[in-house]
């Protein structure tokens, strides 16, 4: 009998720590197999429904909305959103670096000249680069070479692929140690926008001082020419030791008043992409990355309350594939989603994730079978890593047949 009882409680030992660890092991097919199996039990209301929020027929209507809030990056680039902002680090020249000082920018005094005319970084002088979603990119900062600083603010545009480039008459310019190791089928390629890009000389070493235009070199409209634009990717600072390593190269005209000077220039540079500060979530939350984490592809649609009143608005609406990320914005017009995102899967209620701040929400925030990906605040900026409670809990399920209560702790 004794024997029979430690059994028992063996077992209900066993069944205990299996509701205590429920993150899934990815290869064990069982375990995915018997959440498939319950998912009438387990994609279900948390049971926490919002009896002050309501739908109607205009809660199906997705918002055309002009918010009255705009991130710094979209001031100079429209309603572009950044991709990547990056740091540039100047090329070594390799293997012309015995003679050639590491440098950013070339202006030399004649196009054969050169072992003079080469600008580089400083404490004080440093460039970025800084890639959108609208198929440009942006070069700006400040140079300097002895006396002479040269403010820098070009602009790329038309953003290729090799084969949309190589369709129209591209080509590829492969020089250098980086270079002549690149693969052309890796790297995108620009051109310089004329209409948008401005170079400012300062100082006694300049060649000339004041403002100019900036026009792509080789023309790109003349047939006599090769058409190299502005390439960028895996190898493509071409003047470089570092094969592989991120860069641009291109070349350009200065221009005053739309016609070309008698001064060329270069940019040959590697890239690195900036660390994105971020902060615990402040304000409000305005826009969410989420994962949705189930089996079976579902119809998802999550709703907000319509600024402050009690009625929803729907922000998103799709079928969502197993494992397939999306973002959510707010609707306000500060930009921010309120205090809660409401979820319903295939048109029930399933859940509803905190926007409000109260929970300091980030990368790594489970909610059911959403995972916050990334995300950003309305006075915070990039959301920080989500530090999740120190205490033993079932994170997946709302509720667990060995437990009396086994809920997401808000």
């Amino acid at each position: 009998m004794k024997h029979i009882t430690k059994l028992l409680l063996l077992a209900i030992l066993v069944v205990f720590a299996s509701c205590q660890n429920e993150t899934l092991n990815e290869g064990a097919s069982s375990i995915v197999e018997d959440e498939a199996a319950l998912e009438n039990e387990i994609l279900v209301s948390d049971g926490e429904e919002d009896e002050t929020f309501v739908l109607n027929e205009d809660s199906e209507v997705m918002p055309t909305r002009e918010l009255s809030f705009s991130m710094s990056s979209n001031l100079s680039n429209g309603s572009a959103e950044v991709v990547q902002e990056y740091t540039v680090i100047d090329a070594d020249r390799d293997p012309f670096g015995a003679n050639q000082p590491a440098a950013n920018f070339w202006w030399p005094e004649t196009s054969s000249s050169y072992f003079s005319g080469y600008f580089s970084s400083s404490e004080e002088h440093k460039l970025t680069y800084t890639e959108y979603n609208n198929g440009t990119a942006n070069i700006k900062g400040t140079t300097v070479r002895g006396t002479c600083v040269v403010e820098v603010n070009v602009w790329l545009k038309d953003k290729k692929s090799w084969s949309e480039w190589n369709a129209i008459g591209g080509e590829h310019k492969s020089e250098g140690t980086a270079g002549l190791a690149a693969n052309k089928e890796d790297l995108n390629y620009y051109v310089i926008d004329s209409e948008r890009s401005v170079i400012t000389a300062n100082g006694g070493d300049c060649l000339e001082e004041g403002t100019f235009g900036a026009e792509q070199r080789p023309d790109p409209n003349d047939l006599n020419t090769p058409n190299y634009g502005a390439h960028v990717g895996p190898g493509g600072a071409n003047l470089d030791s570092n094969i592989g390593a991120d860069g641009i190269s291109t070349w350009g005209w200065l221009t005053k008043n739309g016609q070309r000077t008698q001064w060329i220039f270069d940019f040959n540079f590697v890239i690195e992409p900036k660390e994105v500060p971020c902060s615990d979530c402040e304000g409000k939350v305005t826009e969410l990355e989420l994962e949705f984490d189930w089996h079976y592809a579902k119809r998802v649609k999550i709703y907000q309350k319509k600024e402050n009143t009690c009625y929803g608005v729907k922000i998103f609406d799709k079928v969502l594939q197993p494992g397939e990320k999306f973002t959510i914005d707010g609707a306000n017009q500060d930009g921010s989603i309120g205090k809660y995102a409401y979820i319903y899967i295939n048109g029930c209620y399933y859940t509803k994730i905190k926007t409000n701040c109260y929970i300091k929400i980030g990368p790594g925030y489970t909610k059911g079978v959403f995972n916050v990906v990334s995300g950003t605040s309305s006075e915070g900026g990039e959301l920080c890593e989500y530090v999740k409670p120190d205490y033993n809990k079932c994170y997946r399920h709302w509720s667990c047949r060995y437990y009396s209560r086994c809920r997401y702790g808000y």
